[in-house]
């Protein structure tokens, strides 16, 4: 005799997930297929919406999941405590408006999930691209005189970090695979990517770039000017022209990776750069002629 379907599907763990629609579309049919009453309709009376498929639209991002709305749905979906927090967090950082609070819902998030090895994972992802140093420490990998240690990394680097960071970087770095020691204790780079889901991709990214904008600006007192080379220039460009722009600055970044790995005679005396290529608009659209913003809704 078969064994009963319910017992054969696996209830999805919402510690898994980093976007609470992906845990909709499938907790939606384990539900179906282990509920026998569970229909979108029964989810709208069990969490008190009038829509019969609010649950759908939802799911399928042709409606977005109010704060005021979570509560409603972790009952209609029948979460447990923690389930519900987990929930919480996935649709604040979702409809968060600021990296800030981005930021904040995320760690909290992790705070959750610390115990779920997928989620391990995206905490060291998350954190590697947190702090501006970690991936410096991974390319410092490739000088010749590096070492694999805490107190020797923390005085190369510009600004000095502790030790203790020193430290945590490198575990991080071993850890992700991003660089590795040879049995001759030799430290290398590795081919290795990390595979990031939406939230490290966007959010800790721009941590990333955030944080180096910040030694930038840093650089300027610090650094001596025949050791940086820092440059602007205003433009006016229509959108082909900043598309066109765009590819320059992508073959730019092509031919600095070609200058870098090129063999160079004076290889003995590298040091890591950070280059730093942005471009922003510093106008916006002017109004059109008679909206002054005044009319009705």
């Amino acid at each position: 005799m078969n064994q009963p379907l319910e017992n054969t599907l696996e209830r999805p763990d919402i510690r898994r997930y980093s976007d609470y629609r992906s845990y909709l579309l499938e907790i939606i049919p384990f539900l179906k297929a282990t509920d026998a009453e569970f229909s979108y309709r029964t989810f709208s009376r069990r969490a008190g919406f009038s829509s019969p498929n609010y649950l759908k639209l939802v799911a399928e991002g042709q409606r977005n999941l109010a704060p005021a709305s979570i509560d409603k749905f972790a009952r209609g979906l029948g979460l447990d405590r923690r389930e519900r927090r987990v929930f919480r967090l996935l649709v604040l950082l979702d409809g968060a408006r600021t990296d800030r609070e981005r930021n904040d819902h995320y760690l909290g998030l992790l705070e959750l999930v610390t115990d779920e090895p997928t989620a391990r994972l995206r905490s060291q992802q998350f954190d590697v691209y947190r702090d501006w140093y970690p991936l410096v420490i991974r390319e410092m990998a490739a000088l010749g005189d590096f070492r694999n240690d805490p107190q020797w990394v923390a005085q190369r680097l510009r600004p000095r970090i502790t030790p203790a960071q020193a430290r945590r970087a490198l575990n991080q770095l071993f850890d992700l695979g991003l660089m590795v020691e040879t049995e001759e204790g030799v430290v290398e780079l590795a081919e290795r990517r990390m595979s990031a889901g939406p939230d490290v991709q966007s959010l800790a990214v721009r941590n990333y770039h955030r944080a180096h904008l910040g030694l930038a600006a840093e650089a300027l007192d610090g650094v001596p000017e025949d050791a940086r080379d820092v440059t602007a220039v205003t433009v006016k460009l229509t959108k082909r022209g900043y598309d066109e722009a765009v590819r320059a600055i992508a073959e730019l970044r092509a031919r600095l990776l070609e200058i870098a790995d090129a063999p160079q005679i004076d290889d003995d005396e590298a040091e890591v750069h950070q280059v730093l290529l942005a471009m922003f608009p510093v106008t916006q659209p002017s109004r059109r002629s008679g909206d002054d913003g005044d009319s009705e809704g």
